[in-house]
């Protein structure tokens, strides 16, 4: 069970910690400590990014496919029908579009080109030998809830996966994320992390992780995951773990601001809305 965090950790009593972490929550606390406390824990209203609704359109037609659920022939309809409602949740959020985060790729030029990234997908699939991996209870491994608990870690541990893929002629499973941006992925540790939970999960070992580049229709380069064993990857969340009920939740300002969504409520960011949310404004009024 996760301990309520004390007062020197975590500034008023209204706010608690999570009940657990993920990749992404520790990626954050990782790149910015303040960024994690303002998103995760003070809860401070998150700015809408286009690309973020368009990822996960993409996300959602691609498992629709690989579910049987879309034909070619449906394809272009059911793009629309998802990113539409993705920007309906977006203008819930804000409706004026122009406040949204977004770069030089606009509304329409995403409703363009995410339709050819889900294309490119659809097309490599088609091509590729590889099977989509089929669990001991019969589900396939479309965005697969591998969450659990690793020894060295209190806390659950959040994991879905985009998919896990069977390679019959090297009889060998491999993770793939779906990667709508333009990065390639510079370190394994996300995939690691699923390779860590699926092994405490299932009892198989899943020694490859490679991303698929939806803007190069392709896949990337694979990372080695022998390393992440439950063990190591339980051991590295927990520390993560002790940092965040530590507290110190520092700001690090600098070009990851560019994609924070919680920047308006940073004091260091200078936003505006910082006396509300972020204990290192003077103005801050903790929430009692």
């Amino acid at each position: 069970m996760a301990r309520k965090p004390s007062p020197e950790s975590v500034v008023g009593t209204a706010l608690e910690l999570p009940k657990h972490v993920s990749y992404s929550a520790r990626d954050t606390m990782e790149r910015c400590a303040k960024a994690y406390f303002l998103s995760r824990i003070a809860k401070a209203p998150s700015r809408p990014a286009l690309w973020l609704a368009g990822g996960s359109a993409v996300h959602e037609v691609t498992e629709d496919w690989d579910h049987g659920d879309i034909s070619a022939f449906g394809l272009e309809a059911a793009w629309n029908e998802t990113f539409d409602a993705q920007l309906a949740e977006l203008d819930a959020k804000d409706a004026n579009r122009d406040r949204w985060r977004q770069t030089k790729q606009g509304v329409e030029q995403w409703r363009k080109d995410g339709l050819e990234y889900v294309q490119a997908w659809i097309d490599w699939r088609e091509r590729s030998p590889w099977e989509l991996w089929v669990t001991p209870e019969g589900e396939k491994a479309i965005e697969l809830d591998v969450s659990g608990f690793l020894p060295g870690c209190e806390v659950e541990i959040k994991g879905y996966l985009d998919r896990v893929f069977h390679d019959p002629n090297l009889d060998a499973l491999y993770i793939v994320d779906i990667k709508t941006g333009t990065r390639m992925p510079n370190s394994p540790a996300q995939f690691g992390t699923y390779a860590a939970l699926l092994t405490q999960k299932y009892g198989i070992t899943v020694r490859w992780g490679v991303p698929f580049m939806n803007r190069k229709a392709g896949l990337g380069n694979a990372f080695d995951l022998t390393i992440f064993t439950p063990k190591y990857v339980g051991m590295t969340y927990g520390r993560a773990w002790k940092q965040i009920e530590a507290g110190g939740f520092n700001a690090h300002v600098g070009e990851s601001c560019f994609i924070c969504d919680v920047q308006e409520s940073c004091y260091a960011n200078g936003g505006h809305l910082s006396e509300r949310f972020d204990p290192d404004d003077p103005a801050y009024a903790a929430p009692f």
